[in-house]
């Protein structure tokens, strides 16, 4: 997949995203709706965080926001372990925002480097990269599927 479909994919994933913040209560962000295991805050934060592994790896090696956001986000953690340093909504939609800009002037040839070790059987940052915009659009429905059932309740 080329680094131009990759970017577009992207644009379209992250629009949707976006999408979400539109409309909704603060407080409502933080409620883990009955069925879920967490809440629409610890959703945007693990889209962006898994987001932000392969922006940091990819562009400017900034890995502290990255490690951050695994602290809070990454699989197994749910918002139990939310403390005052957990990114708060609107930092997470300006980290979703700035992501796709920051991988515009992306080397292409960086997208074949190997991955330090291998992720879910992929080996390259290009897979990577291209997993985790599958990966944003399941959180994406999962997220409309929680909006749905606070809309309900």
């Amino acid at each position: 997949m080329s680094k131009e479909l990759l970017l577009f994919e992207l644009e379209k994933t992250r629009g949707w995203t976006l999408d979400l913040f539109e409309g909704m209560k603060e407080e409502d962000m933080h409620i883990i709706p009955e069925g879920f295991p967490n809440s629409i805050h610890w959703q945007l934060g693990h889209i962006a965080g898994m987001m932000e592994m392969v922006t940091a790896a990819l562009t400017d090696k900034n890995t502290d926001t990255s490690k951050r956001y695994q602290k809070y986000f990454a699989f197994g953690t749910s918002p139990d372990d939310f403390d005052g340093d957990t990114p708060a909504t609107d930092e997470i939609e300006a980290l979703l925002k700035g992501q796709p800009e920051r991988l515009e002037d992306l080397d292409e040839a960086v997208l074949d480097d190997d991955l330090p070790r291998e992720f879910m059987g992929m080996t390259t940052r290009r897979e990577q990269f291209a997993f985790m915009i599958l990966h944003e659009a399941m959180h994406v429905g999962k997220v409309q599927e929680m909006k749905r059932v606070l809309e309900n309740q």
